[in-house]
């Protein structure tokens, strides 16, 4: 509980996942403790959960230990001790592990994982078990096995013969593999129209530029089809000819446009200006081919409503106007008949419902009333129902939903091939094909989540050491420095919820300082003491300021109020805390006294993420949705930009020291560069490259006072898009 003090001395249990990944037959069979020629085997025929990545050869494999151990849990104790045609018999010997039905995992001491090359140093070793029996027993005890075995086996054969063609449809009917894996992100998929090919954006292989690529199914590499040197491109959509791809492209102020572009490339063509949302845009197709329905501003700097566009005339209208407690109207989606369309109504980041409109105009209906986190939404083929994500059944319990596009009663999605459980971190990562024969989904099981520590010769120079302090397969980010740098806070669903955490300044003896159940928690800052911790959180409608302990106690509202407040730090002094508010009507930068409780605002022409200069001359801060850092006189001035980085929706990732400031270029190449600008000389020096992806809208740079040491969160990521197909 965030109320009560937590020891230092151990990390919770939940902290180390059962799970490692195995790169080769070798590795598979020691870790089953069978030659690979039985595991082999038992993968041809028994279905031991073997992967493969089809653009390369046959024999490059892999597997995870958890699904291996689901697997074994699974099979019959007769098939266990049946003897091995390899001429291996399981026996006596594996007695151990198969009483258990498991195997044990590693023993692991330290939040930090250390590899060597690409591989585990942890090992896992099974002992094989002393066991005395006796002779005369175990003769017994084989042919009780086969007489009760052969009685069995009579009495299920009557019913064989009218079970064998059903049974063989169920199992054999979905086919499940996967096309390709990439590194990085995936943010969105489209079928063609015929099945055969699979549109997706990805941020490329520099882990940075957001892209549309096609695949082939069975093809060996993806075509690039735009080729963007700025901005963010997160969905793409396929024509229902087939010859076009519809997507949006946002950039700075969260404004962009609507383009289409040849399916096999060339060049694009504007069809019309559009309003982002948090840095997306992306448009769904009539089935007539004629039109487009989006999220757009229906006022000038207004919510988001849904609008449609209409190729032929060029003419866009409004089809449904958000309401004065309305946020945004995102991802509407027009149904198989092209008379509806579906969308989500937000009221805040987290309080959204589902609603249809007719396309020709008309009432707006509500389907739910939820007031939940929903993810992707589709309709059925028969458009009846409208098929969603939503966290409605907890933290942990992330899948399908299904309503009738009538209104009623919510119930579990009742297509099979959809996945079992999904991520609400991450949009429209499912597609079904036209025909509802082929399903695609984004699997993003091989994700780990990094902080690295690197030291520096001088602020900017060399840099003479570098390490992981954290790997995590949970969301970890927001490294933030103790002021006397023995300490890190930072932010973690290391327990399976978003929470504040702290450790020593090495990563060891976590302690998690508050225990939400499933908010939108992060941004935590040292006070200049040492003794506080303020962040944001989202409680109900709107995110606002807590502060708590640095043991995990006494934790208190800061701010309240019908509005965002967001990203806070402290005053140099300790006396006053800074942070965005959109209460005037965007995103602005106050001070807000601890003492007095008034708040004064700070910035005219837009703030968001703030830090007081050393010195006590600066301010220096960062806009919502524009790029680079700007600065002005905490005495009263104009304001300046002094770097045109970071982009904008990297907009935490830098952090100021006493003679600079650190920032990450995304757009250097070949990969993102953390860079230093000296506040003196007014210089730029690249300092690292990154061999990770730096997660956009998550704060991830921390710096000490002297510029000599760094702290930065990355993510190791391979997307994997899956195709089941067959599908009933």
């Amino acid at each position: 509980m965030a109320g009560s003090k937590q020891p230092r001395s151990n990390p919770p249990p939940a902290i180390f996942p059962g799970r490692r990944r195995l790169d080769s037959w070798k590795e598979i069979a020691s870790y089953l403790d069978r030659s690979e020629k039985t595991v082999r085997r038992w993968e041809e025929k028994e279905g031991l959960p073997v992967h493969r990545l089809l653009h390369e050869k046959r024999s490059s494999v892999y597997a995870y230990t958890n699904e291996l151990e689901t697997w074994w849990k699974s099979r019959k104790l007769q098939d266990a001790i049946d003897v091995d045609p390899s001429g291996e018999s399981p026996g006596l010997e594996d007695e151990s592990v198969i009483a258990e039905e498991t195997f044990p995992l590693p023993s692991i001491g330290a939040i930090s994982s250390r590899r060597t090359g690409n591989r585990d140093e942890t090992q896992v070793h099974l002992a094989p078990a002393r066991v005395r029996f006796n002779v005369k027993a175990l003769v017994g005890c084989l042919l009780l096995l086969v007489a009760t075995g052969i009685l069995i086996f009579l009495s299920r054969e009557r019913h064989s013969q009218r079970q064998t063609s059903q049974t063989q449809t169920v199992t054999t009917s979905v086919k499940t593999f996967p096309l390709m894996t990439f590194p990085g992100e995936i943010e969105g998929l489209a079928w063609s129209p015929d099945a055969s090919q699979i549109a997706f954006t990805w941020n490329g292989p520099n882990l940075a530029k957001w892209d549309i690529y096609v695949q082939h199914v069975g093809g060996d590499r993806p075509l690039q089809i735009t080729h963007t040197q700025s901005g963010m491109i997160t969905g793409v959509s396929w024509s229902p000819d087939g010859r076009l791809l519809a997507f949006g492209r946002c950039g700075d102020e969260n404004r962009g446009a609507l383009y289409t572009i040849p399916a096999l490339g060339g060049p694009e063509r504007k069809l019309t200006d559009v309003a982002c949302d948090w840095g997306e845009a992306q448009a769904s197709w009539t089935p007539d081919g004629q039109s487009l329905v989006f999220s757009d501003s229906c006022t000038p700097g207004g919510s988001l409503g849904v609008a449609v566009f209409t190729l032929t005339t060029g003419r866009k209208r409004c089809l449904a106007t958000p309401d004065s407690n309305t946020v945004d109207l995102d991802y509407p989606t027009v149904s198989p008949d092209g008379t509806t369309v579906a969308f989500i109504r937000a009221s805040t980041v987290r309080v959204r419902d589902i609603f249809t409109v007719p396309l020709r105009g008309g009432s707006v209906r509500r389907l739910t009333s939820e007031g939940k986190r929903f993810g992707d939404l589709m309709w059925t083929s028969d458009g009846k129902n409208i098929v969603f994500t939503s966290d409605r059944g907890g933290v942990t319990g992330n899948k399908w939903w299904e309503v009738s596009a009538e209104g009623g009663p919510i119930k579990p999605a009742a297509d099979s091939a959809l996945p079992a459980s999904v991520s609400l971190d991450q949009f429209t990562l499912t597609t079904t094909s036209r025909d509802r024969r082929r399903f695609a989904y984004v699997d993003y099981r091989e994700i780990k989540f990094a902080l690295l520590r690197a030291h520096l010769s001088s602020p900017g120079g060399k840099v003479l050491s570098q390490e992981k302090i954290m790997e995590l397969p949970q969301k970890t980010d927001s490294p933030q420095l103790s002021p006397d740098g023995k300490h890190i806070a930072f932010a973690s669903a290391l327990v399976g919820a978003a929470n504040i955490w702290s450790s020593d300044a090495d990563g060891h003896n976590p302690l998690q300082l508050t225990s939400f159940g499933g908010e939108v928690v992060g941004s935590a800052h040292w006070s200049p003491d040492g003794k506080w911790i303020v962040f944001d959180r989202r409680p109900k409608d709107h995110a606002q300021i807590y502060m708590i302990d640095s043991e995990g106690r006494n934790m208190r509202a800061f701010t309240e109020g019908d509005y965002e407040n967001n990203v806070p730090t402290w005053s140099r002094d300790g006396k006053s805390i800074y942070y965005s508010s959109n209460r005037t009507g965007r995103m602005e930068l106050w001070k807000q006294d601890l003492g007095s409780g008034v708040a004064d605002q700070v910035t005219q022409h837009g703030g968001f993420s703030a830090v007081e200069s050393y010195d006590g001359k600066y301010l220096y801060y960062v806009k919502f949705f524009s790029p680079g850092i700007w600065r002005m006189p905490l005495n009263g001035g104009e304001e300046e930009r002094i770097t045109d980085q970071p982009e904008a929706w990297y907009w935490a990732h830098w952090d100021i020291t006493g003679s600079g400031l650190y920032f990450f270029d995304i757009a250097a190449s070949p990969r993102p560069q953390l860079k230093f600008y000296d506040f003196q000389t007014h210089r730029i020096t690249p300092v690292l490259q990154t061999d990770g992806q730096v997660r956009y809208w998550t704060p991830g740079v921390s710096a000490s006072r002297n510029g000599r040491t760094i702290y930065y969160a990355t993510q190791y990521a391979n997307a994997t898009i899956m195709i089941a197909e067959n599908i009933q």
